[in-house]
């Protein structure tokens, strides 16, 4: 199990940090977007290189914006377009298309920049090296300053904090004990699993009511509903599963749509595509919301996961969410670079 290191103030995942940790960057989430103005610069020019192997809108340009807000300059760095190819394995012989070791790599940027971020997917093909966040965690031991989240193979920590945050500010801090539904909703790709699995614990985490709502063969893996349950007894309130959608979002407060593979993807890949394809009738549509509000991380295809009348409904408050986006990763650099 990954461990903080005190001298590094890394952010892997909320899980692994304190109720304390979690309430103060909840709170400055809070503060910046009620304060919009940007805070006094550090006195001191700092620098953050973020490091994507996967693609992204939100979390890009919200931690781009971030940094400048606090007075910081950011790079972004995509591997293999114009940067170098990454070797991941220990102890081969680097004779094929990859150039560089991770190890160098982040070694390297390490002595560049103040602070990284990385956005690092699941492979989809195996299912140990995902699991256990090898990669991740990889570049978690060879840094020398502070790596910050950006989703990873199981965790989206930036997306849970914008996500607790809007719930919060929507409900005026009552937010305790409102039914809070996690629907799936189907997708032509097999999509990770890093955003259900940080809405769940972020949900639980906040002592909400929670139903997960998905089709057989599309549950999330026991590790993770271990940790939620154990977040629900914390809070005195359970969690639901069910494979009827219309069923778990009657008498929701929010609705959260994300789409996500089934762990068969990693034996059976057509297998999975053919069981995901048989539940394409799965979104989100205007007859669900009741009094509910709507969320998702975006990018949302409609008519896919969700419908125009619900997007275009005064209900959904995903922009409000997105927006949170920007004023988590302040709170996060905070952190990160002891400006608070």
């Amino acid at each position: 199990m990954y461990k903080p290191d005190p001298k590094l103030k890394h952010l892997f995942d909320w899980h692994v940090e304190s109720d304390s940790t979690w309430d103060e960057q909840l709170s400055r989430t809070r503060y910046h977007y009620r304060n919009p103005s940007p805070p006094p610069r550090p006195d001191a020019f700092r620098s953050i290189g973020l490091v994507f192997f996967n693609s992204s809108l939100r979390t890009r340009t919200s931690m781009e914006v971030a940094a400048a807000r606090l007075g910081a300059h950011a790079s972004t760095i995509i591997p293999g377009s114009g940067v170098w190819g990454m070797e991941w394995r220990d102890g081969v012989r680097m004779d094929g298309k990859a150039v560089e070791h991770i190890r160098e790599a982040i070694g390297v940027l390490s002595r560049y920049y103040d602070a990284l971020g990385v956005r690092l997917f699941a492979t989809g093909t195996d299912y140990a090296l995902d699991q256990n966040e090898s990669r991740f965690k990889k570049i978690l031991e060879t840094a020398t300053v502070p790596v910050i989240n950006l989703e990873s193979a199981l965790y989206h920590p930036c997306q849970a904090l914008a996500d607790a945050a809007t719930i919060y500010e929507h409900f005026r801090d009552e937010v305790k004990g409102r039914r809070f539904v996690l629907s799936w909703a189907w997708h032509p790709r097999a999509l990770p699993q890093a955003v259900p699995n940080s809405a769940l614990l972020m949900a639980a985490r906040l002592g909400m009511q929670v139903t997960i709502a998905r089709p057989k063969g599309f549950e999330l893996t026991p590790e993770i509903m271990k940790l939620a349950n154990s977040y629900a007894s914390q809070n005195g309130t359970s969690i639901a599963q069910t494979d009827h959608q219309d069923v778990a979002c009657k008498g929701a407060d929010v609705i959260y749509a994300k789409a996500w593979s089934s762990n068969m993807r990693y034996d059976n890949p057509n297998a999975e595509a053919g069981l995901r394809n048989h539940y394409q009738d799965w979104r989100i549509r205007k007859r669900h919301l009741g009094k509910a509000v709507f969320l998702h991380c975006l990018p949302a295809r409609r008519g896919v996961v969700v419908d125009d009348a619900v997007l275009n409904s005064s209900q959904a408050i995903h922009l409000l969410q997105a927006e949170f986006r920007l004023h988590a990763q302040m709170a996060i650099l905070e952190r990160a670079w002891n400006l608070l």
